[in-house]
């Protein structure tokens, strides 16, 4: 169980960073310790995770609440509910919109099932390119406690990253001023080289703020608690804990605030803090040699 994380990054590593030989990159420092490098790796794995699925969520939030099907519509009616300049970068070139499915319950309409088809690939005017199935299935009505979303991804690619499984986020209700989601997921990971991973996990996410400015995400300000935990290929696996919650902004790309531990068979092994409340891509790491500062999402991945 020495070798847990060695054979994980020795995987993903050829993903991640543009050196020629793994061991340049991941190597054990100790009995029980792992280097610096290695959480390095482990940390951009799960930005280039989280920003894969903050594509697709957008793209299922977008959708969630199309009344009707259209075919290649999807340009129609991201501007006509998106109009809001931070929007507008979430519509697609050429006017190619994908092809959007909408099958009614018998209860007042639910459950809703939509089916956002991409086919073999659509440009996003951020110049990502979206393909494959996401299907949302809706139990009941935006706002009614316990109401479901769940999503599931077939075929489904953002650039060079395959994702598969789904996702459940339920609607707990408020409490004061809090709006509460409760998310649920079994997902799996496919990069450009086959290395695959895995990811179950639960997160709670609050809305302290711009819930009710439901178009705009400028003034969000988010609460994260929850846990992931992470398997390869050769079913090694580590575990990701929110230790003091994470904060997120609508006006930043990266998590502001809160403390994240990373474990190997229940013993930490290294944690990140991710700042003050500052937007920055920079994070510190701390480990058994001690504290560095890390930058997040220094990748982009191409597209195979």
């Amino acid at each position: 169980m020495k070798k847990l994380l060695f054979v994980f990054l020795l995987g993903i590593a050829f993903a991640f960073t543009s050196c020629d030989k793994a061991d340049d990159n991941v190597k054990l420092i100790g009995e029980d310790e792992i280097s610096i490098t290695d959480v390095a790796a482990v940390v951009d794995t799960e930005v280039a995770i989280a920003n894969v699925m903050t594509e697709a969520d957008y793209e299922s939030d977008m959708f969630s609440f199309v009344e009707s099907s259209t075919k290649d519509g999807g340009n129609e009616y991201c501007q006509r509910n998106y109009t809001e300049l931070y929007y507008r970068w979430r519509c697609y070139n050429n006017d190619e919109g994908p092809e959007v499915t909408v099958v009614e319950g018998e209860n007042n309409g639910f459950p809703k099932t939509i089916t956002i088809d991409y086919g073999d690939g659509i440009e996003l005017r951020n110049g990502r390119l979206i393909s494959g199935i996401i299907t949302i299935i809706i139990s009941a009505p935006q706002g009614t406690d316990g109401a479901m979303r769940e999503m599931t991804y077939q075929n489904f690619m953002v650039d060079s990253i395959g994702i598969e499984g789904y996702k459940k986020v339920v609607f707990t209700g408020e409490t004061g001023v809090l709006v509460k989601f409760e998310h649920t997921y079994d997902l799996n990971f496919t990069f450009a080289d086959n290395t695959e991973v895995s990811c179950v996990g639960n997160k709670t996410k609050e809305w302290v703020e711009g819930f009710d400015t439901s178009y705009d995400r400028a003034d969000d300000k988010i609460h994260i608690s929850g846990q992931d935990v992470y398997v390869d290929t050769e079913n090694n696996e580590f575990k990701k804990e929110i230790d003091d919650y994470l904060l997120r902004l609508g006006t930043c790309k990266y998590i502001v605030s809160g403390i994240v531990v990373y474990s190997q068979n229940g013993d930490e092994f290294a944690r990140v803090d991710f700042g003050d409340g500052t937007c920055d891509n920079i994070a510190v790491k701390t480990t058994a040699d001690g504290e560095q500062e890390i930058t997040l999402g220094n990748h982009r991945h191409g597209r195979k």
